[in-house]
């Protein structure tokens, strides 16, 4: 019993101490996504949004049945109902092995992202792509794009344990990460649901959140 209140106790601890990187990388992917917006809306927007309008019919025009089914499986990595069991899976393994303020970070993550995104979409109210008909348009806003942003903080983060923890060499794990979070992203412009800069800002805003994460993890001494 006084094991678990002292882990209990030293978890609670390692929250409190990592709620200043939590802000700023809160605040950090904010201001990128924010500014990505001002930048494309009044410097960009009229030559932007034909190359966007371009790019995406030209993706469309090289699309197969096999690669729909491939890009439909894709995006699938980016969704709640894969990162949220992933979530469970890899935190109750990391508890397991007394690695709690990993596994609390790990968390934190994930719900970071899903909260940058949220915001986001609720504030600029960027209507998705409508270039073709897609069965899979899901019916909220489009900027910025959730599956990257997800897909790069928390595929990274797992390729960083995957080294910490498992001893897997980075040469594999890094490349791997980064492929999934590339495959995720281009997949959400495949399937006509994302501009190019709402993943290009996911991308650039996940990054700066898992960047955070990280830092945070090596200040308050869980690395």
């Amino acid at each position: 019993m006084t094991e678990v209140s002292d882990r209990l106790y030293w978890l609670a601890q390692a929250l409190i101490a990592f709620i200043p990187y939590l802000i700023g990388g809160l605040v950090a992917g904010a201001v990128v996504l924010a500014l990505s917006v001002l930048l494309a809306r009044y410097w960009l927007w009229e030559w932007l949004l034909a190359f966007e309008k371009s790019l995406l019919l030209a993706i469309n025009a090289r699309s197969t049945a096999i690669l729909d089914r491939w890009m439909f499986a894709v995006t699938l990595l980016g969704q709640r109902e894969v990162a949220g069991p992933l979530l469970g899976l890899v935190g109750s393994l990391l508890i397991y092995y007394h690695q709690s303020a990993s596994a609390l970070v790990l968390g934190i993550n994930l719900a970071g992202s899903w909260l940058l995104n949220w915001i986001f979409k609720g504030f600029f109210r960027r209507k998705r792509p409508e270039l073709w008909a897609s069965p899979k348009r899901p019916l909220d806003y489009s900027y910025p794009s959730g599956h990257s942003m997800s897909a790069i903080s928390f595929y990274g983060l797992l390729a960083v344990y995957g080294t910490r923890f498992l001893n897997i060499t980075p040469w594999l794990t890094f490349p791997l990460g980064a492929v999934l979070s590339i495959a995720v992203g281009f997949s959400r412009m495949y399937l006509g649901v994302h501009w190019p800069t709402d993943v290009l800002s996911g991308w650039a805003a996940g990054g700066i959140w898992l960047a955070a994460c990280l830092y945070g993890l090596v200040e308050i001494g869980a690395f």
